[in-house]
């Protein structure tokens, strides 16, 4: 690219030719079509065989074979106790979390439960005069006691003679 540009004009129509020239490029091998190259035939016994030849395959095999030595530095990059340590912090947060979630159940159960209780209170209390009522009234495997109480007043009046 340069300073001036290649179109100054403008509302100027490119013709066909620079259009063509400014895509094609400028060696002449580009601008003649190539026949598509057909696709490689693979074939593995005649691949095998060439590896054989360069010695590529017997060195491969070979590499494989043979344990590779331990490095000088072979420190984990964490050491163990930091997992472990990780470990246990995980195991207690759920731990912890499962114990809350526990207590939260059990508090919400115990609310139903007084929530209930209390609604039913009224209920309840009728209930039980109703029950106290019919155990109180029937001793003696159902037999009737009857209580009478009489009440009597006397009156005596005394009249006398008069003096004389």
């Amino acid at each position: 690219m340069n300073a001036n540009p290649q179109y100054p004009a403008p509302g100027r129509q490119i013709t066909d030719a620079e259009l063509l020239a400014a895509l094609l490029p400028d060696t002449a091998a580009g601008a003649e079509p190539t026949a598509p190259a057909a696709p490689p035939a693979l074939d593995v016994a005649a691949l095998l065989e060439l590896a054989r030849r360069q010695g590529a395959l017997e060195a491969t095999v070979q590499a494989q074979a043979v344990t590779p030595a331990a490095p000088a530095d072979s420190t984990p990059l964490v050491p163990r106790w930091a997992v472990g340590t990780a470990v246990a912090g995980v195991g207690l947060g759920a731990g912890a979390l499962l114990l809350g979630w526990a207590v939260d159940l059990l508090v919400a159960g115990a609310a139903a439960v007084a929530a209930g209780i209390a609604a039913a209170a009224p209920m309840l209390i009728i209930g039980a005069v109703l029950v106290a009522a019919l155990v109180g009234r029937r001793k003696d495997g159902g037999a009737f006691e009857v209580t009478q109480t009489i009440t009597q007043t006397i009156t005596q009046t005394v009249k006398g003679g008069g003096r004389r």
